[in-house]
């Protein structure tokens, strides 16, 4: 339905480095700014300029492609999903190992190798606020080596997703802020969340998916809806308060979201392979920089 890679980037780091809160912003700006000086061939200040841009893999990969409409920019959903590193100490020390993952999707993953190289001159370029120094190990799809720097690029296979095998129940515990929008608001308080909300939007972001960066699929949102009206949903969430400071936009970003699980009863056959793709691309806004990370309870 959706072609995905899973990729695990282990990084060597050169220089202490405090994580921030949900690491995922401070990652996504670090591959972006490589990115672009990676795969820009122009170098004009502003991508709005450029003959290139529909071209690009920065536009294609990194951001919505500026011939489009200022509505259709908005309703843009990028090809690529950051999970941050979740740990208890976000202190890492010069000379430690770790890693994080990326998810690719769809026609993103033809562009794998640039996206490597990318992620190896963010490392040189350091991460955080001080910059700190570190350098790319390897990058892993399972147990199999994809890439080492100076070394020739090893071949991939496509991530499989296997559906829920419990299709009647399920728990999906939210290890990062889920800031699910519903009526132009992201819903904040767990007693105006309800299944067909949850489900719909998880629908809806995967065919917009498919519709942007793959082949499209129908998902025939009419009966996923009645199904999803006849599904109970029981939260122990609260509120995470966050915020991060966009650079490019000169302004501090609310990032307020829902933590805790979500248990859905009922009849899931329609969503049984959703949930699981779900688990990879998130869910609701601020996906691709790791907000909205569930992990299924197969249990």
């Amino acid at each position: 339905m959706l072609p995905l890679l899973l990729l695990r980037i282990n990084v060597k780091q050169h220089q202490d480095l405090q994580l921030p809160p949900y690491a995922g912003s401070m990652l996504r700006g670090a591959f972006g700014h490589a990115l672009k000086h990676v795969a820009c061939t122009t170098k004009l200040p502003s991508c709005q300029q450029c003959p290139l841009a529909q071209l690009c893999v920065y536009t294609q990969v990194f951001e919505a492609p500026v011939h489009l409409q200022s509505q259709a920019q908005a309703q843009f959903v990028n090809p690529y999903v950051i999970k941050a590193p979740c740990s208890n100490n976000p202190y890492i020390a010069a000379n430690s190992m770790w890693y994080f993952d990326m998810v690719l999707v769809g026609k993103a993953i033809e562009q794998w190798p640039i996206v490597a190289f990318a992620w190896q001159k963010a490392c040189q370029d350091g991460f955080g606020k001080g910059k700190s120094a570190a350098e790319l190990i390897s990058i892993y799809q399972n147990d199999h080596v994809l890439y080492q720097p100076q070394t020739p690029l090893n071949h991939y296979q496509l991530t499989v997703i296997k559906p829920l095998n419990n299709s009647n129940q399920v728990t999906l515990n939210f290890v990062t802020p889920l800031r699910l929008q519903h009526q132009n608001h992201v819903i904040l308080h767990s007693e105006q969340l309800s299944a067909p909300i949850l489900l719909m939007g998880l629908a809806k972001r995967i065919q917009r998916l498919t519709e942007l960066h793959a082949t499209p699929v129908s998902l025939q949102m009419p009966t996923l809806l009645a199904a999803a009206q006849h599904i109970t949903l029981q939260t122990q969430l609260k509120r995470d308060t966050l915020a991060r400071y966009s650079n490019r936009q000169q302004r501090s970003m609310n990032l307020d979201g829902l933590i805790g699980s979500i248990t859905l009863t009922g009849d899931l056959t329609l969503f049984a392979l959703l949930l699981s793709l779900g688990e990879l691309i998130h869910l609701g806004k601020n996906a691709t920089m790791g907000m909205g990370q569930y992990l299924i309870n197969r249990d």
